[in-house]
């Protein structure tokens, strides 16, 4: 289990350090202290859907500085979310993001997103 958990932890160790954004399936993310990393989400931008940042459990280790939306090949295909965070200090911290439908007071999903910043 252990040796798991160290395999896991190294593999995203090695695609944080590569340029871009990554395409994560898990729900963590690893950035060195100064650096910037990204996830992507799909939203269902025709329908009104989007993903939203509704929590940081603590800014000073990790800040969210933008999201940039990719949009499908026509009107009706899903769009990609590009979130991106800068590594303040070393620490984890919670990001909670919540898919949302505009002017809905009750989100559809929610997900939680680990910040590891060494």
């Amino acid at each position: 289990m252990y040796c798991k958990f160290l395999l896991v932890f190294y593999a995203l160790f090695i695609f944080s350090s590569c340029a871009g954004y990554q395409d994560l399936t898990g729900e963590s993310l690893v950035i060195k202290t100064g650096d910037t990393a990204s996830v992507k989400y799909t939203a269902d931008a025709f329908h009104g859907y989007e993903w939203v940042v509704s929590s940081n459990s603590d800014r000073s280790i990790a800040k969210f500085i933008g999201i940039t939306n990719i949009p499908g090949s026509n009107n009706k295909d899903n769009i990609t979310q590009v979130f991106n965070f800068k590594g303040l200090k070393k620490g984890k911290t919670i990001v909670t993001l919540n898919y949302i439908k505009k002017n809905d007071i009750i989100a559809k999903k929610s997900r939680t997103l680990n910040i590891t910043v060494f």
